[in-house]
């Protein structure tokens, strides 16, 4: 026993005799994990085990014609994984030692394994330093590895090769290969914690975030990027940006061009068919000087533009209603006065002219106070009085019974479906306001019909509370940019038109505490009327 033989291998030495141990045997471990339990524990070292692997076949390399079997075991001193020479690792395994055995000291006699993570600092133990005699041919280096941050054992690598290739520089690559080892996982945890902290705050954020890398592939998209996109995280993780539709040419100028982006309004319609307006920034992702990718935050601003636009929308109806005051005021009362005129005179002037009166200034100027009246309604609450009344009754006896003179006069076919769920619900309404709404769906509906024979569909649905009246047709349908535009006062497509009848109509459905909409393609455009059911 050398002088200078390190004192816990010393009082190991000395466990191993008083405990019996015959040092002419042939020692083996007696406690394996079963082949489930490798598999966990080799699971849960998976990151661990991929970072020891790859800097121990760095150290093989290095050290290349020295027969060297590198072992790894967990911080319990169970073996997970043998890499490095073919013949030693044969030898050792008719020996019992194979991946998933336990070492101990009392099993094993006296062992790098067990004492490198006893010791918790590299141990070396060559030939004599075993306990047993069949190691006395082995040298073993050994070096624990952990969490430097928080001090945490995680296992062991060691090294075997035979006693006349041993070198005390073996125990120094060993030590260095750990350090890296350990620079590596603790690199690794803190990238870990930085994903879960980058993770926590893009999830947090009221913004939708899109990270892409330098080809414009997507990598990252938060959950509030699709609740605005309305498309899961793993549909657009991995495609390409450039390809996006409303913002693909902005993403290829950031990448390409390093160019910024602020408070660009983007608008579109997702997939529930909900307008989705937002703010959207971006700006290139550095690494140095180098574009390694791009970040993309869009600000949901949907609601605030609804409401401007309904702002705007009060502000043009204040506005449409002190100009109506003033045309009330100021022309149907000389309108009246001409008409009344025009009529006294009828009499009294030459059959040709009086027959000009009737045909054509009566009627301009009854058109003339037409448009006046249908101004006034929609710039004034409705002062109607209202009555409940039965959905089915309202669309059976009274809408369809008005409307089937008029589908005969003009060769149109209506269609009524009322749902079951809806047909004894009640809507509190004036009939004949009400009706004056279809009216002029209906007008709408013959000027868009085209060359083919007309058909219109009036169909019930009951959505929360509310009962929905669905009006469409099979007419040419209206162009988009046209579509955001058919309930403004005055704004119509038809040389005769005055622009006034959808806007009536939606003030009345209005007055009524209820909704239009609109939406068309090229077979037909749709009115949904929303009503509040009649409790």
């Amino acid at each position: 026993m050398s002088e200078r033989e390190p004192i816990y291998i010393t009082q190991s030495k000395k466990m191993c005799e008083e405990s019996g141990m015959d040092p002419n045997e042939i020692a083996s471990p007696k406690h394996f994990l079963t082949s489930q339990d490798l598999d966990f524990e080799r699971k849960a070292y998976r990151e661990v085990l991929s970072v020891v692997s790859y800097f121990s076949k760095k150290l093989m390399e290095s050290l290349k014609g020295t027969p060297v079997l590198i072992c790894i075991s967990d911080s319990n001193g169970y073996l997970l994984d043998m890499v490095g020479d073919e013949t030693i690792k044969s030898t050792i395994e008719k020996l019992g030692i194979n991946v998933g055995c336990l070492f101990t000291q009392e099993d094993m006699g006296t062992n790098v394994i067990s004492l490198t993570l006893q010791q918790r600092h590299p141990v070396k133990l060559i030939g004599q330093d075993h306990y047993h005699k069949f190691l006395y041919e082995i040298a073993c280096y050994g070096a624990p590895f952990h969490y430097t941050d928080e001090d945490n054992l995680l296992g062991s690598v060691s090294i075997m090769t035979p006693v006349y290739f041993q070198n005390p520089l073996l125990l120094t690559m060993l030590s260095q290969v750990v350090d890296s080892i350990e620079r590596e996982l603790l690199l690794r945890k803190q990238n870990r914690k930085l994903n879960i902290l980058n993770q926590i705050m893009l999830d947090r954020t009221k913004n939708g975030i899109v990270i892409t890398d330098e080809n414009g592939i997507i990598v990252e998209f938060n959950d509030f990027a699709q609740q605005i996109f309305n498309e899961s995280r793993s549909s657009v993780i991995g495609k390409i940006v450039y390809e996006s539709i409303l913002n693909g040419d902005y993403f290829k100028r950031i990448i390409k061009n390093e160019e910024k982006q602020e408070n660009l309004e983007l608008k579109f319609i997702n997939k529930n068919g909900d307008l989705v307006v937002c703010l959207f920034d971006a700006q290139p992702i550095y690494e140095e000087e180098k574009v390694v990718g791009a970040f993309g935050q869009y600000r949901d601003i949907t609601e605030w533009y609804l409401l401007d636009e309904k702002i705007k929308e009060a502000e043009k109806q204040a506005l449409a209603g002190q100009i109506a005051a003033g045309i009330a005021h100021e022309i149907r009362n000389p309108l009246t006065t001409v008409r009344g005129y025009l009529q006294f005179l009828g009499s009294d002037v030459e059959e040709k002219v009086a027959q000009i009166f009737d045909s054509l200034l009566i009627p301009e100027i009854d058109r003339a106070n037409k448009i006046i009246s249908d101004f006034l309604r929609i710039t004034k609450p409705s002062d109607q009085e209202l009555e409940m009344i039965q959905v089915d009754k309202f669309l059976n006896d009274y809408l369809c019974e008005f409307l089937k003179s008029e589908s005969l006069l003009y060769n149109a076919d209506i269609e009524l479906e009322i749902l079951p769920a809806s047909k004894y619900l009640s809507i509190h309404c004036n009939r004949g306001e009400l009706l004056q709404v279809f009216i002029n769906l209906f007008q709408n509906s013959l000027q868009a019909k085209g060359d083919s024979f007309l058909k219109i569909n009036i169909s019930t649905k009951l959505v929360n509370s509310h009962i929905q009246i669905l009006f469409s047709d099979n007419g040419i349908g209206i162009e988009p940019s046209i579509l955001r535009h058919i309930f403004d006062p005055f704004f119509s497509t038809k040389d005769t038109g005055t622009g006034l009848g959808l806007s009536v109509s939606r003030k009345i459905v209005e007055n009524h505490k209820g909704t239009i909409r609109a939406s068309s393609n090229g077979n037909g455009t749709k009115f949904t009327i929303e009503l509040p059911v009649y409790q």
